[in-house]
């Protein structure tokens, strides 16, 4: 028992002793509300995150077999609710608040790829929907919020996937950043980015950027003529 709950009168305090039979009743309800083969039915689900919310915030003592059960299937659900940002949203934000919650209780194995697809999909080769730019907003701080919060549950050798994965994009990147007039904001933007990737990437030949990037690093010190 919580010790909020061991401060509750006993009739009241013996009744929290059912919420750990509540909780693993709406993951079943969560779980059944989903059909895998119809994407839509993701928005029946929507109606057990603020159920699951509260347990939350009541400190529930819950199963954490119940826990990694919810959380498997709230990232089965954010994975196959591509373009349906909203639902996206709300699942990716219960999610942060869980795996913050039982982070150093839990013990699973979440894949990286299918939420770097996610985030390249709808923020960077997606044309603008009818979303709206808020929407937009919400998702890209929700999918970023929610990359944080499992990445300790990332399998080993991750970490070099991720990084081995921008060996593709950094000439994109750099071309990119090469076609940008010189700007203060974006040069730190990119300049931090490029810095992140030498660091932690050793499979980049770099000599053929370094003509680029010299004159960038100059720039950016605005020395004069």
């Amino acid at each position: 028992m919580h010790l909020y709950n061991a401060w509750l009168p006993p009739p009241v305090a013996q009744e929290t002793k059912r919420e750990k039979d509540s909780f693993s009743r709406v993951v079943c309800s969560v779980k059944n509300s989903f059909k895998p083969d119809d994407p839509d039915s993701v928005y029946s689900t929507l109606k057990w995150i603020s159920v699951i919310d509260l347990f939350i915030k009541a400190k529930s003592d819950v199963s954490l077999e119940d826990v990694s059960t919810l959380v498997e299937i709230g990232l089965e659900l954010f994975k196959n609710s591509q373009n349906k940002l909203y639902a996206q949203v709300r699942w990716g934000n219960i999610l942060v608040r869980v795996l913050n919650k039982y982070r150093k209780k839990l013990s699973l194995k979440v894949q990286w790829r299918p939420l770097y697809d996610t985030l390249v999909n709808t923020h960077f080769t997606r044309d603008t929907g009818p979303e709206g730019w808020r929407l937009r907003q919400r998702h890209f701080e929700a999918i970023t919020s929610l990359v944080r919060s499992c990445r300790r549950f990332f399998p080993p050798g991750s970490a070099f996937e991720i990084w081995s994965e921008f060996s593709d994009w950094i000439k994109s990147c750099i071309d990119l950043w090469d076609s940008m007039p010189n700007c203060q904001f974006w040069n730190s933007q990119w300049a931090a980015l490029v810095a992140r990737v030498v660091k932690n990437c050793n499979s980049i030949e770099w000599e053929c950027f370094l003509p680029t990037l010299f004159a960038r690093y100059l720039n950016m010190f605005e020395v004069t003529v």
